[in-house]
């Protein structure tokens, strides 16, 4: 096993801190030049050769930029990537296999992306020689005798033609311009424009404008660009964000219809039950994040999945967490322990050119979380807006008002009358994570954190109950423009959150772009944050198995999507879930070894029981 320093160079600032790496390494003090500062960027160094990982640089370091990276020795032969001297390292590749759907599943920063480009060939791997990086021919030699030599041999031809479906679908409309019909229309090599018309839904948006379209609209396009072309590889990353659960399946099927004997398919998603359903193999990804990434070997879905979510490969004798992604049974019993309404809201509508939405009141409790699921279209972010006060409705019922309990004790029971229009909303305050996220804020994630609340770095609750089961503080001095799309989720619901004053939590689409390990640790953290402030959170999700796991009640959207919306009123978790996968006409069911969620085949023999039984989530 290799113990070494690794130093993140974009967040290096040693002007700032004194250079203390080199003044306290021991390394350096005896005698050896371990770390040295590159006089034309003024960047700390770490000679990895020298380095003996006592780690005491990563406690000084006020930047965080510092990383122990513990790798097996072997690794290093095996290395297919590299950025710089201490950049970001990639070890190994998935093989490419002609004919099936090869699944890439493992946490945010360990490398998918990289894979994607190296595979669609617009990163040509060095080989970990970034200085002096190696022709295709080292390349092809160096892979001799796998899988992968005659896919660069081909890429090096080029005799391979790629097609990659993008990760930020949301920032397509910063570059390509125009409506959907005429994207489709220039990209279908196949002539089957009118096919992925009907098949992805994209009847109603044909000739909207792509600065119009929604997440989910957004997807399906980006998709349907995709396979209208003529290739030799797909790649697809993240297919299924954004999308509802009926997308999801309906995308996955079609994902794993593509095979052909002529065609590579490969997928990266943390949907662990959408991995199941379309993919044949799938390689894990892990390692540190940002420092290096370690490719496993090709596993069955089942057995791989399951290998994932121990976080423990038996066959290299190789832990990579600390502990397994445990899913509990599932109990659609009503879970909820407070019966003290916190926040009590009107029936509402809201018209626009297009489309409108009717929602039904409620009343919300102390410290509960309420689902919200449905179909895309359906007007969950316009109700989720309207609570946020980014949206003025049409009408709202008698009384037209928000009631906000705001005693703390049995004896004082005063409620205040707030009105839900933009110019008394500040007597209310909402926490709001919207569903799109991008930002040119130049600001650093602690000056972001800072501004919502000013302890969050510093009091211990909110690090230990927040920051540190999101996994950001290495992001501290980032900022805001140069994160991910995974990163930019996580500091997005840790300033929700993290905003104490709040009466109010509202988070739209938390899972998207973070991986499944993170899509838990979020449930877990807006459990335990309402139950702390006991303040109600409201989540718009679409994977089951996350809402289900953080929902203690629920409400179903229906309607004609990008028409008419509606929601029911807030019900109990197994009657919501029950009526929404039936009119999805979709049935799960839980693994009986790991309890993950599982779909089934449409017409198999699970799928027709469970339709005729009236339960469309089964546990195990």
């Amino acid at each position: 096993m290799t113990r070494i320093a690794v130093i993140n160079q974009d967040k290096c600032r040693p002007d700032k801190c004194g250079q203390v790496c080199y003044k306290y390494c021991p390394s350096v003090r005896a005698g050896k030049e371990t770390i040295t500062f590159d006089p034309p960027s003024n960047k700390a160094v770490i000679h990895e050769s020298l380095c003996s990982g006592i780690a005491i640089c990563v406690k000084k370091c006020p930047f965080h930029c510092i990383t122990i990276v513990n790798l097996p020795e072997d690794f290093d032969k095996e290395v297919t990537h590299r950025y710089s001297i201490n950049g970001f390292k990639l070890h190994r590749l998935p093989m490419p296999k002609i004919g099936q759907v090869i699944g890439l599943v493992g946490q945010n920063g360990s490398g998918k992306s990289t894979t994607l480009n190296i595979l669609q060939g617009t990163l040509k791997p060095n080989l970990g020689r970034f200085d002096n990086p190696p022709e295709w021919d080292d390349i092809i030699e160096n892979y001799r005798g796998t899988e992968i030599q005659s896919y660069f041999q081909k890429l090096a031809d080029k005799e391979l033609k790629t097609i990659l479906k993008p990760q930020n679908v949301d920032k397509l409309p910063r570059v390509v311009k125009g409506n959907v019909s005429d994207l489709i229309k220039k990209v279908d090599e196949k002539g089957i424009q009118d096919e992925v018309k009907e098949i992805f839904s994209l009847s109603k948006v044909w000739n909207r404008d792509i600065s119009k379209l929604s997440g989910g609209e957004l997807q399906r396009m980006a998709i349907a660009a995709s396979i209208v072309q003529e290739a030799d590889v797909y790649l697809f990353d993240e297919p299924t964000s954004y999308l509802d659960v009926k997308e999801r399946v309906k995308i996955s099927q079609y994902i794993n219809e593509m095979k052909s004997p002529k065609q590579t398919l490969i997928v990266v998603e943390h949907d662990l039950a959408m991995l199941d359903y379309l993919s044949d193999q799938i390689h894990m990804y892990y390692g540190e994040a940002g420092a290096y990434g370690i490719v496993s070997h090709p596993y069955s879905v089942r057995e791989g999945i399951n290998i994932f979510l121990d976080g423990y490969i038996p066959s290299e004798n190789m832990r990579f967490r600390p502990e397994p992604i445990i899913f509990k049974k599932t109990s659609f019993e009503d879970k909820y322990t407070s019966h003290r309404i916190a926040i009590k809201y009107g029936d509402m509508t809201m018209d626009f050119d297009t489309f409108s939405l009717s929602s039904k009141g409620g009343e919300l409790y102390k410290g509960e979380v309420i689902g919200i699921i449905g179909p895309n279209g359906i007007g969950k972010t316009t109700f989720v807006k309207m609570l946020a006060g980014e949206l003025e409705p049409t009408t709202i019922s008698e009384p037209l008002e928000l009631l906000v309990q705001t005693s703390t004790t049995e004896e004082d029971k005063s409620e205040i009358s707030l009105g839900i229009r933009n110019e008394h909303r500040e007597k209310l305050t909402v926490s709001y994570k919207p569903q799109y996220l991008y930002t040119e804020s130049e600001k650093t994630v602690e000056e972001y954190m800072r501004e919502i609340n000013p302890v969050m770095l510093t009091s211990g609750w909110h690090k230990s109950e927040i920051v540190n089961p999101l996994k950001f503080a290495k992001l501290l001095d980032s900022q805001l423009c140069e994160l991910s799309g995974g990163e930019l989720q996580k500091v997005s619901i840790a300033a929700c959150l993290g905003n104490s004053k709040a009466n109010l939590f509202l988070l739209d689409e938390p899972s998207a772009y973070i991986s499944s390990e993170d899509r838990v640790n979020v449930a877990k953290v807006i459990k335990r944050v309402v139950s702390h402030y006991g303040m109600p959170a409201l989540v718009v999700e679409h994977d089951v198995m996350m809402l289900n796991f953080a929902s203690d009640r629920l409400i179903v959207f229906d309607g004609k999507p990008g028409e008419i919306g509606k929601s029911g009123r807030i019900g109990s978790l197994q009657l919501g879930m029950n009526d929404f996968l039936r009119k999805m006409n979709i049935t799960f069911r839980q693994d009986p070894r790991t309890l993950r969620p599982r779909v089934n085949k449409k017409d198999s023999q699970l799928d027709k029981k469970q339709k005729a039984e009236g339960k469309y989530f089964v546990a195990a």
